[in-house]
């Protein structure tokens, strides 16, 4: 890239200059989306500044919402369209297509939970408290409701006071509530390599910078952490420990006190998305359990109970109680007191129990039709939830096996929507086997994915005939 701006004199310092003439090249289009800017040393050789300078223009202008770095990359022309379409790819359409099977969206399947809402309605219609479901509430949500989450969490090995649950509108609510208590624009948080989607777009809309770390057969690998808290210095780690996705991977409680080590030695915080850990039958204890100090975690209804359910729980240490209700205040005010008394009431009467054990078994008859199915391209996938993890054989690339799986009538999800580093995605794609309405519908999209499997691409496919571009 040849691009050097015009640095117009005024009063202000050299920096705010260099930001100011980036923001005029972007708005009369001689920069693009998604263009790589120049390296620090080449543009200040260019303009005769100090590397320093250049540095501060564009922290300037990633803190204006200019610019994005990615970690080992460089500082890239914000792309917002692109960002828009990984999280396009996850919405659920208005319209949806009966003749494709859904094996993209990654939901809870829905089987006895509208059956309990109905029992539910009737007790909560009967209840002599409806009158403070329908006013405001503390933004951290009703005392007493926090108070039964406190006490479902013990379940599960999380000793959390009612002061520190803080109750948000599911786990996208909770993640953006996080992110903006423990990072600000321009300074990065580190994560997995690979994944959520939806991290990846609030960390872009907030200005905070992803900071990719290396993985292994099990999970994140403490010597990149290290190294990358090293040399980055990030101010905190997002990650999915149990049931990981897209991976499905599940730390053991080795590897996870070894992270917890780097974490206290370095200082950060941790984000744990505990969002799936509700169907391992088995599980590592917690960060939340091995150091509550430095860690907020994260669990949702909309995946343990019903998709509707759109309630989560953020444990979070007393230090960061305040500044973290604030900013629901800030978002959202408070979460439905309606919708959390639904969820509570589950968790006090045993439904969510119930629900939770139903789910366990439903993901295991997915799995083992997915496993019978796809045979060994499913082999080290998880049995125990609703996503696998499908790596592509020779000579499948991930964009011309997901346009031609969806011209058969199947949609997936590529792997470039996790990957934080898009030109390091491997060639795979997300399989979700939650969405389908029944086996024989998810034994039939997959027997076609296994035709592909078993198949060539065809050579010189037009991607935009077939309606995937």
């Amino acid at each position: 890239m040849n691009w050097k701006p015009e640095i117009r004199k005024g009063a202000g310092p050299i920096y705010v200059a260099i930001c100011d003439a980036l923001e005029r090249g972007i708005a009369e289009g001689q920069l693009q989306p998604g263009e790589k800017l120049p390296p620090h040393r080449d543009l200040a050789y260019r303009l005769g500044v100090t590397v320093g300078t250049i540095a501060r223009a564009y922290t300037e202008a990633a803190v204006r919402g200019l610019v994005v770095g990615e970690v080992g990359r460089g500082t890239f022309i914000n792309d917002f369209d692109n960002h828009r379409d990984d999280i396009t790819r996850l919405v659920v359409p208005e319209k949806p297509q009966p003749e494709v099977i859904d094996l993209g969206l990654n939901l809870s399947a829905i089987g006895e939970a509208d059956e309990i809402l109905r029992s539910t309605l009737k007790d909560l219609s009967r209840s002599g408290s409806l009158d403070a479901l329908l006013t405001y509430q503390p933004s951290a949500g009703m005392i007493s409701h926090r108070a039964v989450a406190s006490q479902w969490l013990e379940g599960i090995g999380i000793r959390a006071h009612p002061d520190n649950v803080i109750i948000c509108n599911g786990g996208q609510h909770g993640l953006l509530i996080s992110m903006m208590a423990l990072a600000g624009h321009g300074e990065s948080i580190a994560t997995e390599q690979l994944t959520y989607p939806g991290a990846r777009a609030i960390a872009h809309q907030l200005g905070i910078t992803l900071a990719a770390v290396q993985m292994d057969h099990e999970g994140l690998d403490p010597a990149a952490l290290r190294e990358l808290c090293e040399t980055k210095r990030p101010k905190a780690l997002y990650c999915m420990p149990v049931l990981q996705n897209p991976t499905t991977i599940t730390m053991s409680e080795q590897r996870m006190r070894e992270i917890a080590a780097i974490i206290e030695q370095y200082g950060l915080w941790i984000i744990e998305d505990d969002v799936y850990g509700f169907l391992a039958e088995t599980r590592p204890r917690p960060f939340a359990s091995l150091i509550p100090e430095r860690t907020i975690y994260l669990t949702s209804a909309s995946k343990s109970m019903a998709p509707g359910l759109r309630i989560g729980f953020l444990v979070v240490p007393a230090k960061l109680s305040r500044s973290v209700q604030e900013i629901v205040t800030m978002s959202n005010w408070m979460s439905p007191p309606f919708m959390a008394a639904i969820v509570t009431n589950w968790m006090a009467n045993g439904y969510a129990d119930k629900l939770i054990a139903w789910h366990r078994n439903q993901a295991h008859e997915r799995q083992e039709v997915a496993h019978r199915i796809l045979g060994h391209h499913a082999e080290h996938a998880s049995t125990s939830c609703y996503h696998l993890w499908l790596q592509l054989p020779e000579p499948w690339r991930m964009d011309s096996f997901s346009a031609t799986a969806l011209r058969e009538g199947v949609r997936v999800i590529t792997a470039d929507a996790f990957a934080v580093k898009r030109d390091h995605a491997p060639h795979a794609v997300r399989l979700c086997l939650g969405a389908a309405h029944s086996l024989p519908q998810i034994a039939l999209g997959l027997n076609r994915l296994m035709g592909l499997l078993n198949s060539q691409p065809k050579p010189h496919m037009d991607l935009q005939s077939i309606g995937y571009v």
